[in-house]
């Protein structure tokens, strides 16, 4: 199966570039200049995975990502040159699974789309609904949904991933090597290092105190665990 990538970056001559190293790897391509072009090709053409700038016209790259979030869960991944620790974490949390600074590496870009890309691929015989605390916490696996508290909460494939995991072992305590290894099939120390962020923006979707969690519980010194109650 060839995949197909959405790029969106306005400039043009570096787009053209990401194209050649994309079609020489063996993927289809989809080009974008402006962050409404970006949008509507993602809804009318659904690739598998999105590379996307950030100071791009003229929404720009952070509400481009909210929008494409909105109807699809396609791995997306930001490819700029915006490279502080905030632009990394809004990001993250407009809905983005990855984000690679420029200038980059053209086999660490490639390495992380066929991750990305296996990682989206849906996993065999998955359990097909978890249920918790009467109703109060509900994932499906199969629509990938999540409704906390009667709200249907938006997560980002790498949240749903952890999630997924937590659920699947509820009761159990999970490292965070473990979790890494089992949702994100990484074991790399900064996919060790982001499962504390990533269960921090798990925290403020799913929890009515993220403070003082009823779900997801912090097992010091061990690891986390997701309560059942």
């Amino acid at each position: 199966m060839t995949h197909s990538i959405l790029i969106v970056d306005d400039d043009v001559p570096l787009s053209k570039t990401i194209e050649s190293i994309l079609q020489a790897a063996g993927y289809q391509t989809l080009t974008a200049y402006t962050a409404e072009d970006g949008v509507f090709l993602a809804r009318r053409q659904k690739p598998d995975l999105a590379l996307l700038d950030v100071m791009i016209p003229a929404m720009g790259g952070w509400e481009m990502c909210r929008q494409i979030r909105a109807f699809t869960d396609m791995p997306i991944i930001f490819l700029t040159a915006m490279s502080s620790v905030e632009n990394v974490v809004q990001g993250l949390e407009t809905g983005a699974d990855d984000y690679i600074v420029k200038p980059f590496n053209s086999a660490e870009v490639l390495a992380r789309i066929m991750a990305h890309l296996r990682r989206a691929r849906p996993s065999a015989n998955p359990e097909e609904h978890y249920i918790f605390g009467k109703g109060d916490l509900e994932i499906d696996v199969h629509s990938r949904s999540v409704q906390a508290y009667g709200k249907e909460i938006t997560l980002t494939n790498r949240e749903f991933q952890l999630l997924q995991v937590l659920a699947a072992n509820a009761g159990k305590v999970i490292t965070s090597p473990d979790l890494a290894r089992s949702a994100w099939n990484m074991d790399d120390a900064s996919a060790i290092d982001n499962i504390k962020p990533y269960i921090h923006y798990l925290r403020k979707k799913i929890e009515a105190d993220p403070a003082s969690p009823r779900w997801i519980q912090t097992v010091r010194g061990v690891g986390y665990r997701l309560l059942t109650e």
